[in-house]
């Protein structure tokens, strides 16, 4: 069974001034259930959990667990607008700062009643260069944070910020509320293991590489979840996740093998749900090595390959091909133009390798990618493409998922397949990768005049000037090339017949609906 969710594009961004506008009353209302004790919710095509910490967070499947643990200032609802979770209300004070009342009696995991000072610490922490938060850029423009009184906090800027609304939802933001006490009395290692939050689930067991168990969180301020127990198995291989599904041994996996959805979408024992997605998959490029130093290059093989048939050979149409920095499911901040440059032209690229410093053929370039999925084929396709339009010598190089981001974070490639996945903001798409100083710009790139019009667009409030400078910038960083888009792909979720009650989100949620769940 398939079921498709549509979100109008252009409800996931208002621009802050309607969002702060209609955010003055809380609603966390959720449908009551039959009792249905345990839920087996896979995270599938994923072997890892480093930490859950959200302040340490970075990697999607971290996030899975974290959104069932843990409660933002606000959330996303269904259709992809900012309401308030653990804020009652907001409002923009005179002052420019924003005033948020907090829900009165709201528990922490540990028993503990949460105040607008674990808001105040859960800020800063993040804010705290010493801490190194790798979420730190989503705060970075926060001034100072003061607790008013118990139920009342207000967040200062130094400067107006479009995307602080946004950076304080339950989402793959860090900004997640924690409890000053504990976190102080445990440290940031310790906590990272035991965590505590609000969400309607709390830690039970963590065995790494193998999965979790979480039981609800009876005091939970949105009412004791229906869902006693949830088992989140790891598991590495997104088909096999499929067979454990089909053989009643899960209820639920966070992803789907692109090559199974029409099977799949015509099994009466599972429904499957899909939409296009919040994402990226592009060619991480190290401008800090040869051969990619060098623009000319870069073109040349930006056109050398097809993108429509990546699209159809890697993810089986489950997507459509991307020729800039952001998804069309981001609105107005998404350009339809197709730079020639990111067009498949045989001649052009060769054409453009002429005047590169470096031929075809005397550099050897190994494409980084990891384990036996798509991901594989992504870089095998390209790779193939490539060599055969420009008579390269590129190779693909095969590790693990932990590995080749380590090296990633540290620069230790030239080439490799790589993707965002759960970014809402544009911010998060050109400021973290393509800013001078952006924490995802593992590539080296530096445009000051790309810079100068990103900062603009994260200071302007307006959403239609913002659009502007964002595709300004965009124009700015896609001349110099310094990644290579390639395309964009739906999210799939997997249920088994007889659960229901996933809304599935653009930014491919997992773990804040678990309490949402009913099985039969």
């Amino acid at each position: 069974m398939h079921t498709s969710i549509s979100i109008p594009r252009r409800t996931v961004f208002k621009g802050i001034g309607a969002i702060a506008a209609a955010g003055v009353l809380g609603g966390n209302a959720r449908v009551a259930f039959a009792a249905a004790p345990h839920l087996r919710a896979a995270i599938t095509g994923y072997s890892v959990i480093n930490t859950l910490d959200p302040g340490k967070a970075t990697l999607i499947p971290e996030f899975y667990v974290i959104w069932s643990l843990y409660n933002g200032l606000l959330t996303f609802d269904d259709k992809m607008n900012i309401v308030p979770d653990l804020a009652e209300s907001y409002k923009t004070l005179e002052d420019g700062s924003i005033e948020f009342k907090l829900r009165k009696g709201v528990k922490f995991h540990d028993g503990s009643e949460m105040t607008s000072d674990d808001v105040k610490f859960s800020i800063e922490r993040i804010l705290n260069e010493s801490f190194a938060s790798p979420n730190r850029a989503k705060v970075a423009a926060v001034d100072r944070v003061e607790a008013v009184d118990p139920l009342t906090v207000r967040i200062y800027t130094k400067r107006p910020f479009a995307p602080l609304l946004t950076f304080l939802t339950n989402s793959r933001t860090g900004t997640q509320i924690v409890p000053r006490k504990a976190v102080e009395a445990m440290g940031a290692e310790a906590f990272a293991r035991k965590p505590i939050g609000t969400g309607p689930y709390k830690l039970e067991s963590w065995s790494a590489g193998t999965g979790l168990k979480l039981a609800a969180h009876k005091d939970y301020f949105g009412g004791a979840p229906t869902i006693e127990t949830v088992e989140v198995p790891l598991i590495a291989e997104e088909s096999s996740g499929v067979t454990a599904l089909l053989g009643n041994q899960i209820d639920l996996t966070s992803t789907v093998p692109a090559a199974d959805v029409p099977q799949l979408s015509s099994n009466p024992n599972a429904t499957i749900l899909k939409q296009p997605g919040l994402n990226m998959r592009f060619l991480s490029l190290n401008l800090r090595k040869a051969p990619f130093d060098d623009p000319h290059f870069r073109r040349a093989v930006s056109m050398a390959f097809q993108r429509e048939a990546m699209v159809n050979a890697v993810i089986f149409g489950e997507g459509a091909t991307s020729h800039g920095i952001f998804p069309p499911l981001l609105g107005d901040y998404y350009s339809n133009i197709r730079p020639p440059q990111t067009l498949f032209n045989p001649e052009a690229a060769k054409a453009e390798m002429a005047k590169s410093r470096y031929k075809p053929g005397e550099q050897t370039v190994a494409v980084v990618t990891w384990g036996g999925s798509w991901w594989k084929r992504f870089a095998e396709i390209f790779v193939a493409q490539v060599n055969q339009t420009l008579g390269t010598k590129f190779t693909v190089e095969v590790t693990d998922a932990n590995a080749a981001y380590a090296r990633q974070q540290s620069g230790d490639f030239v080439c490799s397949v790589w993707g965002w996945l759960g970014l809402v903001d544009p911010d998060e798409y050109i400021n973290d990768i393509f800013h001078s100083k952006g924490w995802r710009n593992f590539g080296g790139y530096s445009n000051p005049e790309a810079d100068t019009l990103i900062e603009a667009a994260a200071r302007e409030m307006d959403q239609a000037k913002r659009a502007e400078l964002y595709h300004k910038a965009e124009k700015v960083v896609m001349e110099d090339l310094p990644f290579i888009p390639c395309f964009t792909s739906n999210i799939h979720n997997l249920l088994r017949k007889g659960v229901s009650g996933f809304v599935q989100k653009p930014y491919s949620n997992f773990g804040d609906q678990f309490i949402n769940i009913k099985t039969t």
